[in-house]
């Protein structure tokens, strides 16, 4: 029963690691939209490099870094600018939760490891299942942000829409009573 319920810890952390990342992933280009008029150059974004993604602190410097220049733009209209300024505090605050989720998901991890008696195996298997889980936690967000996955999803409601419309049957005549 101990090692069950270590087991459900576990997944819960690395579900409160990567959601909460895909949550601040979303408002953080929800800040993006209204930052994007005020940009100077019509220059594509630079992505966030890797290693950044690996300490939040550095993380949020570089963000800060790259979008300093067009905040001056922005305070001329304070509406967009609070939107801005909401947005972009709320992602702050849910990738201090996924951080916060991620380091919960490592005591998890080494719980379950604990937990199995694996010996001389466990520090070895902890560091690949945490390296592991946080690549794929990293690149599942990066997919479900990215255009390729809206523009699967648009075509998959397209053809179920298109396949339950054949299914319906057509119109009935109307009684004539």
């Amino acid at each position: 029963m101990e090692v069950f319920v270590a087991g459900c810890a576990f997944v819960a952390d690395w579900l409160l690691f990567v959601f909460p990342l895909y949550q601040g992933r979303m408002e953080l280009m929800e800040s993006n939209s209204v930052y994007a008029k005020y940009q100077s150059t019509h220059s594509k974004k630079k992505g966030v490099p890797f290693l950044y993604w690996l300490f939040p602190p550095l993380y949020f410097r570089y963000v800060k870094k790259q979008n300093i220049n067009g905040l001056n733009r922005l305070f001329k209209n304070k509406d967009d600018f609070r939107n801005f300024y909401g947005f972009y505090n709320k992602s702050i605050a849910w990738y201090f939760v996924s951080y916060a989720g991620f380091l919960n998901a490592v005591e998890s991890t080494y719980g379950v490891l604990e937990d199995l008696e694996l010996g001389f195996l466990t520090i070895p298997l902890f560091l690949v299942i945490v390296t592991s889980l946080f690549i794929l936690g990293h690149h599942y967000v990066n997919y479900m942000a990215s255009n390729q996955h809206r523009i699967r999803f648009i075509k998959s409601v397209a053809s179920d829409y298109h396949r339950i419309k054949k299914q319906t049957p057509p119109n009935q005549p109307k009684n004539l009573d």
